[in-house]
């Protein structure tokens, strides 16, 4: 594909993993309130900004506009397992909220390209 995605949108990922998370902090998913710290706000931000360097760069290797698709699909088949893991990793710290939340993202995401990869028609 020619049309190349900026990595300025995973910046743009990272903030929407910030809102995600305090919008099940306030719905009182977790057992959590919406008073966490500032730091551990950044260390989401910072979370979400890497599961977003991941899919831009995976977007980015696209061949064909089946993999592209196939690529979006598989993350968002993976932001609530991400979800998961950063709500639930924020028990442990920063260490949990990263391993946990960009580790089933990331995953998810390759897997997805790889499959989408093998199995798009070569012209």
């Amino acid at each position: 594909m020619n049309k190349k995605v900026s990595f300025i949108w995973s910046l743009g990922t990272g903030l929407m993993f910030v809102v995600l998370s305090l919008m099940s902090f306030l719905s009182g998913l977790g057992g959590s309130s919406a008073d966490i710290s500032l730091v551990e706000y950044v260390i989401i931000f910072l979370t979400g900004t890497l599961i977003g360097a991941v899919l831009v760069y995976l977007l980015r290797r696209s061949e064909s506009p089946a993999v592209f698709k196939v690529t979006w699909i598989a993350f968002v088949v993976s932001l609530p397992f991400a979800m998961f893991g950063i709500i639930f990793g924020g028990i442990v710290g920063g260490v949990g909220i990263v391993l946990l939340g960009v580790s089933p993202a990331v995953f998810i995401i390759g897997v997805g390209h790889y499959l989408g990869r093998a199995f798009a028609s070569k012209k």
